[in-house]
This record gives structure tokens, sequence and C-alpha cells, in this order.
């Protein structure tokens, strides 16, 4: 779909052109008035330079405006470069991580199938690593359906009233199982003067927000030797902050000094945290639809993510 800005970028050049176009004729023949079989004759008593002043201004003009057209024309190629790298970016890193769990379900489904997994209790355990990349996968297509409706400009629209403690229940069971699948324990820090505050959002928007929060922890920290992760809830004036700490590595320091990028991961995380590197770059955009913003921290000690959201009036 092509966007307003990039239509007003084809219409200037367009302009552009017809105005150096017009400039160019003038230099070629200066006294022929386009279109018209006219030709000017200047009286010698006539003050040259008063008649070639205006000459001079258009010429100028024309000048300008033919600049203009190639300046337009540069971002307008950037723009569509940018977007091609982009899309390339997101085909190479979207098939990457779905290669893995597809291969998962059709060796795993394959060998049930034809009765060469031995034992119930062998079958159970292949069964349960089905049921977690089908988790993975379910994961991966949510987030990037979720970017995608982003890229469109189509932010959230089911905000519903509701306390922070609410809020906090009902993302506890999936949070917590998360933790649980890497061996982890989640604790929850709610103080109760910030639980009683009333704040209007989209559940559902904070809620992928904070399980691809947790879901990174999870994935960092999985051999850290403390085995916490700590969601803490705090509440400002007009603010409820939520932090999901880890005591895992840490970010490097490039993640942290630059906004989160799509589809960018760090070497690191190349290898103990293998993903499309959608999480944080969709959590921040997710958290300014909210009204909201991102704050990313980090020392030796593991992570820090905080997601500021507004509170009701």
């Amino acid at each position: 779909m092509t966007r307003p800005w990039k239509i007003w970028i084809v219409f200037a050049i367009c302009a552009c052109i017809a105005l150096a176009a017009m400039g160019w004729l003038t230099m070629q023949n200066v006294r022929m008035l386009a279109g018209l079989p006219v030709q000017l004759v200047v009286s010698p008593s006539a003050n040259i330079a008063a008649t070639s002043a205006p000459i001079l201004f258009a010429l100028r003009v024309a000048w300008g405006a033919l600049l203009l057209a190639v300046a337009a024309v540069a971002v307008l190629l950037w723009g569509v470069l940018g977007l091609s790298e982009r899309r390339a970016a997101f085909v190479s890193s979207v098939t990457h991580e779905l290669r893995t769990p597809l291969t998962t379900f059709r060796l795993y489904a394959d060998m049930l199938a034809r009765g060469m997994v031995p034992g119930a209790e062998r079958r159970q355990e292949y069964l349960e690593t089905l049921r977690k990349e089908s988790e993975r996968l379910s994961h991966l297509v949510e987030n990037v359906l979720s970017y995608a409706r982003l890229e469109r400009g189509c932010g959230p629209t089911r905000c519903e009233q509701l306390s922070v403690d609410e809020l906090i229940k009902r993302l506890e069971p999936r949070l917590t199982e998360r933790t649980a699948q890497a061996d982890l324990v989640l604790l929850i820090e709610l103080p109760a003067a910030a639980g009683g505050r009333q704040m209007e959002t989209d559940v559902g928007v904070v809620e992928q927000i904070v399980f691809n929060l947790v879901d990174n922890a999870a994935k960092y920290a999985v051999q850290a030797d403390d085995r916490r992760i700590h969601c803490q809830v705090r509440a400002h004036t007009k603010r409820v902050a939520l932090t999901i700490r880890d005591h895992g590595p840490g970010f490097d320091q490039t993640r942290r000094s630059t906004k989160p990028r799509p589809f960018k991961t760090s070497e690191q995380a190349a290898v103990t945290a293998p993903g499309v590197g959608l999480g944080l770059a969709l959590c921040s955009r997710l958290a300014n639809q909210l009204g909201g913003k991102l704050e990313i921290a980090s020392s030796a000690g593991g992570a820090a993510v905080t997601l500021q959201l507004p509170l009701g009036s």
C-alpha cells in the first residue's frame, strides 16, 4: 500500500520537473513565448538590466526546482531501498525461525505415526516436545502478525477499565507457565498501594508485551545460577511501571544504547537465544501505541526492561 508521503514526493518531483523544463526552454530562447508564434523585439533604448532581471530570477527558480527534484528522487530511492532491506530481513528471519519447529513437527510426528517410539514415557516426551514447539510457533506468528498490523497503522482498539491488581492476575498464569518451562521461578512484587490503582488499556496488547519480556528473560537467564525472574510493579502519579528483571548476562552495550530494531539480534543472542529479533522492537512500538514507553537497562547482575503505562484519571 502506497503511503501518503510517498504520493506527495512523487507529486513534488513532477512539479519540479515541469518547472525545470520551463527554465530550460527559457535558456534556449529567452525571446520566444512558449506556445505562441510571437517573437519579442527588444528596443535598443530599453533598459536591458530591467528586462533581464525576471529572466534570471526564473532561471534560478528553475535550477532550484531541478535540484529539489533530484533530492526528492534520492529520498524516494532511499526509502524504497530501506523497505526492500526490511522485507528481505523479514523473510529471511521468519523463514529461518519457522524451519526449526516445522522440522521437529515433521520428524517427531512421522516417528510417532510409524510406531518407532518405544514406551509410553518416551512417547509422552515426544508429545511434550511437540506441544512446546507448537507454542513457540504460535508465539512467533502472533508477534509477526502484530508487527504487520503496526506497519499498516493499526493500533490497539480493545481498551477496558480495570485495576493494576486485576491486570497482574490475568497475566500471571501464562507468565508462570513460561518461566516453569525454562526451569525458572517467577516472583511478582505488587505493593498494595499500586494494586488498587485504576487504568484503561488493551489487556491483550499488555499481555503480549509482558510475555515477550518474560520470554526474553527466560531465554537469556536459562543458564544463570540465580533461577529467579522478577516482575516488579510500581505506581507513580500518572503512570504504572512494570519491570521484568533477570539474573542473566544482560544486554550488550549496542542493544542498550540504541532504539530496538526489528530482525536485529546480538551475536550472543544468536547463539544462546535464537529468534527473529522482533521481541523488543515490537514491545517498544506496542508500548508507544498504548501511550507508554519501554526502557532498557542492564548491569553485570542481569537485564531489566521496564514497561511504563498511563494510569486512569
